[in-house]
């Protein structure tokens, strides 16, 4: 800004008007100005000039900018009943707060439809006269600002074809429920009359349904067919179909003692109903360490506090076992005990003790776990060690309440004991609870391997009373030796009718054709009446070969087949696979115990070669086909032959690719 000019003006009065005139600042000032009106004049000639003098005449301010009311969408079409959510944007104005109206009607009315303070409007169950109703936001601080949006409504009259219907198959114990929803485009789900196989809102024998689409089955296991009629237009038709299952869960490895892997309660899941868009993961729940351990589940267990649920039983390498909610999603745990008793620890690995990561990072429940529904017990093995240099391992045996989790029986477990009487002492630090525990006949077994084939470890099974806990009998593999461990890749011991109990057994001597009882590399069945003993056995015609190798037999649980894989004259086949590839078909009835030399004859084994790689995983059962996968990553299925022989073993053909190709397993 320029330095002020230094003058004052003098001011007087002519016939032509007001004049000024300027002149230095200590000039005699004239008379006086007497005219208010020219006085306000010259103030205001002034402020110009003075105004110029700073860089130039000062411009009046710009006009505000207009208040703008905008509603979205501009319009819509909703079916009779449905929501439409409208935004109102303001521009330019103090407050955004707007009032909704509907055809002038603040917040609308039954007629025309209601419309929230947050905009959503309600279209009415009946289309109005006229169907075009207007939608408006006035904005509260000016009502004369405001925008609209013309709505249309539609009747459901005019939906044509099938109703979708979400989940269009499921299945279901029978303490479930299952909302349904109708999915499609304007249809509520009380906008539909539901039946069940045919009876409005189902009855006690198909189960029922509401008007809001939710399920109850009936109490017996079933198929039932759910429709959806919509009311405004009968030809509109939705379907669903519910399996009820009185499957009582998972309560063991595999599902059952034969451990063929099948659960023929399975009434949804099919090779027509399973895709990419239909199965998938649903939820996950944490976990303190990997669960080597084959999660478990029940069906239909009333939980203290939370009432009836199905549920998942979980054991970690941290001696944790957990229980999940296995419907809520998100997840839900319902209770959580550990098992390391005071003073102990988790074992971690590898460690000074136990140099090999065949079990790492942690080692505690390994085997997976049995659960006993009618006592309501869950029996598990872990495994800790006291929290010093000189660390002593330690393997207990907990029954657990299925419903809390709490130790019960024996809270403190059962410690493994075997004396010489069993040939040897068992030591916790060499042997490795790896087997899936098994329960039979009021006895659960428990069986143990090694780590990695390290120190003087022996093959054991121990047997207990399931409702004391007290130790009935003890097996040792190889009491004259060392060696010949349970381990088959963490498969359990199998049990068949008569409450014979069978396992594989590992790397380690056989003598027992030399008037000895060292059992390694072979299949065992059980006489478990009384003390465990070797009621009958198979031992490969090459077991020395296949010991001296390290390609034992007892990487494979032994699986017994339902009748139907056999003949009339042998009905009872016994499956598993070994190290070298091979799977073996046996007659559980007459194992055939050791012949030599080789090649082994059919009527004793027949031996069907697998082919890629060593076999570490437990062959399954399903419809007449073995399925198997060795460990260079290809799933087989074998076909049982049906073409029998008097002298000859009934078994499976010799070439898996024969009957069926083979599917390549990537990671």
């Amino acid at each position: 800004m320029s330095q002020p000019l230094d003058l004052h003006f003098r001011i007087g009065r002519t016939r032509g008007g007001v004049r000024f005139i300027r002149q230095p600042r200590d000039a005699v000032p004239p008379c006086v100005l007497r005219s208010e009106l020219s006085f306000l004049l010259v103030l205001s000639l002034l402020v110009a000039i003075a105004s110029n003098s700073c860089g130039g005449l000062v411009s009046s301010s710009a006009p505000p900018s207009p208040v703008i009311v905008t509603v979205t969408p501009s319009s819509a079409q909703p079916f009779a009943g449905m929501t439409v959510p409208f935004t109102a944007i303001v521009q330019n104005a103090g407050s955004s707060a707007v009032s909704w109206e509907v055809n002038t009607i603040q917040g609308g009315n039954l007629t025309v439809g209601i419309i929230s303070d947050s905009g959503v409007y309600t279209a009415p169950d009946t289309v109005p006269t006229p169907a075009t109703v207007t939608v408006t936001a006035v904005l509260q601080t000016d009502p004369t600002k405001a925008a609209s949006s013309s709505v249309t409504i539609q009747s459901q009259s005019s939906i044509r074809g099938p109703i979708t219907i979400s989940p269009s198959l499921a299945s279901l114990t029978t303490s479930q429920s299952l909302q349904l929803q109708v999915k499609t485009t304007g249809v509520r789900n009380d906008q539909v009359n539901w039946t069940v196989d045919g009876f409005v809102n189902g009855n006690l024998i198909t189960g029922t349904i509401t008007t809001a689409g939710l399920y109850s089955p009936p109490a017996t296991a079933g198929s039932h067919l759910i429709l959806a009629i919509l009311k405004l237009n009968v030809s509109s038709i939705g379907s669903a179909r519910v399996e009820v299952t009185d499957f009582a869960g998972t309560l063991t490895w595999r599902n059952d003692n034969l451990r063929t892997g099948q659960n023929t309660k399975e009434l949804a899941l099919a090779p027509s109903t399973v895709s990419s868009s239909t199965f998938g993961k649903l939820f996950s729940c944490p976990l303190d360490a990997y669960p080597y351990a084959q999660p478990l589940y029940v069906a239909n267990l009333n939980i203290p506090g939370a009432g009836m649920r199905n549920i998942i039983v979980v054991a970690t390498a941290k001696d944790t076992v957990l229980a999940f909610d296995a419907d809520a999603n998100p997840c839900v745990q319902l209770w959580k005990t550990n098992l390391i008793p005071a003073g102990q620890e988790t074992v971690s690995a590898p460690n000074f003790d136990i140099p090999t990561d065949d079990i790492s990072p942690f080692i505690g429940i390994t085997g997976t776990p049995v659960i006993d529904p009618r006592s309501g017990t869950i029996f598990v093995v872990a495994e800790s060690r006291t929290a010093s240099f000189d660390a002593v391992y330690d393997e207990r045996l907990y029954a657990l309440d299925l419903a809390t989790g709490q130790p019960k029986i024996q809270p403190s477990g059962i410690p493994f004991v075997a004396d010489s009487s069993a040939g040897a002492t068992f030591d916790p630090l060499l042997e490795n609870q790896r087997a899936a525990l098994l329960l039979d006949n009021g006895h659960v077994y428990v069986a143990f391997g090694s780590h990695h084939g390290l120190g003087n470890y022996h093959g054991w099974l121990f047997s207990y009373d399931a409702s004391t806990l007290q130790q009935n009998s003890v097996f040792n593999v190889t009491p004259k030796s060392l060696h010949g461990g349970i381990w088959q890749s963490g498969g359990g011991p199998s049990a068949d009718s008569n409450h014979n109990v069978y396992v594989t057994t590992g790397n380690g001597p056989f003598d027992v054709n030399l008037g000895s009882n060292d059992y390694g590399d072979s299949f065992l069945r059980l006489n478990t009446t009384g003390a465990l003993s070797v009621a009958d056995y198979f031992s490969p015609c090459d077991q020395q070969t296949l010991s001296a190798t390290g390609q034992e037999i007892g990487s494979s649980a032994p699986v017994l087949l339902p009748d139907s894989a056999g003949s009339a004259s042998q009905p009872h086949l016994m499956i598993g696979g070994g190290k070298n590839g091979s799977l073996y078909v046996l007659n559980r009835d007459n194992l055939g115990a050791y012949s030599y030399p080789c090649p082994d004859s059919l009527n004793r084994v027949q031996v069907v070669p697998v082919g890629d790689g060593s076999i570490f995983s437990t062959p399954l059962f399903w419809n007449n086909f073995v399925y198997i996968a060795a460990s260079n990553g290809k799933l087989k299925a074998v076909h049982s032959r049906h073409e029998y022989y008097d002298t000859a073993l009934p078994g499976f053909t010799s070439s898996p690719e024969q009957y069926y190709g083979e599917c390549e397993v990537k990671n």
